[in-house]
């Protein structure tokens, strides 16, 4: 979603204590929360809101309501995620008037162990930010072939909204894959993710400047294959009529592209695989759209992360090296994960804080021909506006026909 500028951080400590809670194997640790605006934020005053603590393993869920004093709550050991959504008020500048606001934070792979733990969420004012383009839609599973029982590929794409009041131009709006999964979590060396977003391809919508005229409350689409396929899979869609598409060339004619000449294709920046892109067929990566700030070719020389980690096994990888898109350049952003495999997201919170999904698990037979759509929040005559609060949870429906499939 977009980013925000307006923080306001918890007190950042975790004080671990080494005294067993019960003496059989169902340890329990007691994890205190309080609220300390920092000196950054002036003029912000939570007034209400609710901790919910989700355990990573289990799935069970407790919640804690925020009262403005030390907060106490007793959990089985293990590790959380850990969410808050509230209330609060915010004197902007000179003004003495309160103006009410609303407040949300996650903390993600909270280590609840030891007795004894003080946790810190940051946390940051929803809305303050200029409206812009949003993810509207994604879909990214495919669909299926009935009589050969087969998945059909080719036929993905995402639909990006203007959600502002004057016309945008789409012209280098750039669209990002993670490079990360959302299912699966490892202890990255640097870790990044205050500044950036690890990423494994960067595709460029074409255009000077203002050839690509995108009007309030309208839409664009940007798939794999600008064809009709329909010809091919009476399941799928007529999607000739696209924006744009992303095409890329392959050495192996066994994975040759379609490209259709009569719509503009993605200019890619960098692709991580050279052979065609697909969008991740189980939904576990995370996708931003955003813009440059510097030259193309300044990007690909400055803008490279590298980086360890530690594998399954215990031992340091080797050295990595992928690209990384700095959270200031991006407009929206949306992290996916299958509801029951969930376990991180890959762009700051202040970006997104929750995440979104095809369905429960992580199976192509439960997810294909599924799509994420983003909430309306309300339709002034025929123009849409979208629910926009940096939180995938809140804003988008699960498990949706794809909007292409009705043209």
């Amino acid at each position: 979603m977009k980013r925000t500028k307006m923080f306001l951080a918890f007190m950042a400590a975790c004080v671990l204590g080494f005294t067993a809670c019960n003496s059989d194997d169902d340890l329990t640790t007691d994890v205190s929360v309080s609220v300390v605006p920092p000196s950054s934020v002036q003029g912000l005053t939570v007034t209400s809101g609710d901790f919910l603590f989700t355990n990573v393993s289990t799935g069970v869920e407790t919640s804690l309501a925020y009262n403005a004093n030390s907060l106490i709550l007793n959990l089985a050991d293990g590790l959380y995620n850990v969410t808050f959504l509230g209330e609060g008020t915010y004197v902007n500048g000179t003004s003495t008037a309160g103006e009410e606001v609303k407040v949300q934070g996650v903390k993600q792979n909270v280590e609840v162990i030891g007795g004894t733990c003080h946790l810190a969420v940051e946390v940051y004012i929803v809305g303050y930010e200029k409206a812009d383009f949003v993810i509207a839609e994604i879909y990214g599973v495919g669909s299926y072939i009935n009589e050969t029982n087969k998945q059909y590929n080719g036929d993905q794409y995402f639909k990006i909204h203007n959600n502002a009041a004057d016309t945008l131009y789409a012209d280098g709006l750039v669209l990002l894959e993670s490079k990360f999964l959302t299912v699966t979590k490892y202890d990255y060396t640097p870790n990044i993710m205050d500044e950036a977003m690890t990423v494994q391809v960067v595709a460029i919508v074409p255009g000077s400047g203002k050839d690509y005229p995108v009007a309030p409350g309208q839409s664009i689409i940007i798939c794999d294959n600008a064809i009709n396929h329909t010809e091919s899979n009476n399941n799928s869609f007529d999607l000739s009529k696209a924006d744009f598409e992303w095409y890329t060339s392959s050495s192996s004619t066994s994975t040759t592209d379609v490209d259709n000449p009569a719509v503009p294709n993605m200019e890619m920046l960098y692709n991580y695989t050279k052979t065609i892109w697909v969008l991740h067929k189980m939904g576990s990566k995370a996708y931003a759209i955003g813009r440059l700030g510097v030259s193309a070719d300044t990007y690909v020389k400055d803008y490279t992360y590298t980086y360890t980690y530690i594998m399954a096994n215990g031992k340091e990888s080797s050295v990595q090296t992928e690209y990384k898109f700095p959270n200031d350049w991006i407009i929206d952003a949306v992290n996916l994960g299958a509801k029951n495999n969930f376990v991180w997201g890959l762009v700051h919170a202040s970006l997104d804080m929750g995440f979104t999904y095809y369905g429960e698990n992580t199976t192509i037979a439960e997810n294909v021909g599924k799509a994420v759509q983003r909430k309306v929040t309300y339709q002034d005559a025929d123009r849409v506006f979208y629910q926009d609060t940096n939180n995938s949870t809140a804003d988008f429906n699960v498990g949706q026909r794809p909007s292409q499939a009705t043209k």
